[in-house]
């Protein structure tokens, strides 16, 4: 009886909506996807996938980068009109939104032109990028003329509606003090924070203040153990040792990144550089912490 249901479910679904070629369906956390149709544009040529280990043959050269975000597969599909513009677009999943959310922070221009489509959108000439859930979603148009912005924006939401999903941005970026950041400056480090293998993943964001630039950076550890042993790790490479390793202010001396200012407290790290005014140094530890501790 139940496989007599299910028969009649999808001749149900073939009849009224036709075939529909889901994509991603076979880990219950990722909903069925299928590129949309947009009205006066067909579908050129057969949809592309590229997984890991054949990401590179699409991007040979940017491929590494996409990786270290936990990429997961990658599907192409381009369409085009009778006026032969073409449209390309390139939907990236990703481990976690917070992965999507990073690579997609690595080639964010912040000074782009935002939309409010997904999680957060830019778009420029032939380019509209964006994030959305565990998707990061690349458009780009060929021989689009006056007509490109609007068709950008419309391939974007048709995508993001058969996604599904908006997303948000992760929720610790609004633990980063406002005063003197700049806008959609901020980032997400998958992997070897300051070039050290023990730093693992980090939120970043740059300032600037009075003439002042200056970088602040969280690190969320799943364990207080975990952040003990980074910061123990740190002051070792950097020739730091006296120091007592409890909660509280480190005053490191980095060879290559200068004197860093960072705290530890529970399961987090956040530390500022670039400052040399100590004044201004212990300000931002005080405002990051007040934003860390409302997320509680």
């Amino acid at each position: 009886m139940k496989e007599r249901q299910l028969v009649s479910c999808f001749l149900f679904v073939y009849l009224t909506l036709g075939v529909v070629h889901p994509l991603w369906a076979s880990n219950s956390d990722w909903k069925a996807f299928a590129f949309p149709e947009v009205t006066g544009w067909k579908q050129s040529g057969e949809i592309q996938t590229f997984t890991p280990k054949t990401l590179f043959e699409y991007i040979n050269g940017g491929a590494d980068l996409y990786l270290t975000y936990d990429f997961q597969e990658l599907k192409v599909a381009e369409y085009s009109n009778e006026k032969k513009a073409s449209v390309t677009i390139e939907v990236y999943r990703h481990r976690t939104s917070i992965h999507a959310f990073g690579i997609y922070s690595q080639e964010r221009l912040s000074d782009a032109n935002f939309l409010d489509i997904g999680a957060q959108s830019y778009i420029e000439a032939n380019v509209l990028n964006f994030v959305a859930g565990p998707y990061y979603v690349k458009i780009n148009s060929f021989n689009t003329g006056p007509d490109d912005r609007e068709i950008l924006i419309a391939f974007a939401k048709k995508v993001s509606e058969t996604l599904g999903e908006r997303g948000a941005l992760p929720s610790i970026l609004s633990s980063f003090p406002e005063e003197g950041k700049k806008k959609n400056s901020e980032k997400f480090i998958s992997k070897n924070f300051l070039g050290y293998s023990f730093l693992h993943s980090a939120f970043t964001a740059d300032y600037s203040l009075s003439g002042t630039t200056f970088k602040l950076f969280v690190i969320e550890s799943a364990e207080k153990g975990d952040c003990k042993d980074m910061i123990e790790k740190y002051l070792q490479r950097t020739r730091n040792p006296g120091q007592n390793i409890s909660e509280g202010l480190f005053n490191i001396s980095d060879p290559y990144h200068g004197e860093i200012d960072l705290c530890w407290k529970g399961e987090y790290i956040w530390g500022i550089f670039n400052a040399k005014d100590l004044a201004l140094r212990s300000k931002y530890l005080r405002l990051f912490e007040e934003g860390l501790q409302k997320r509680k």
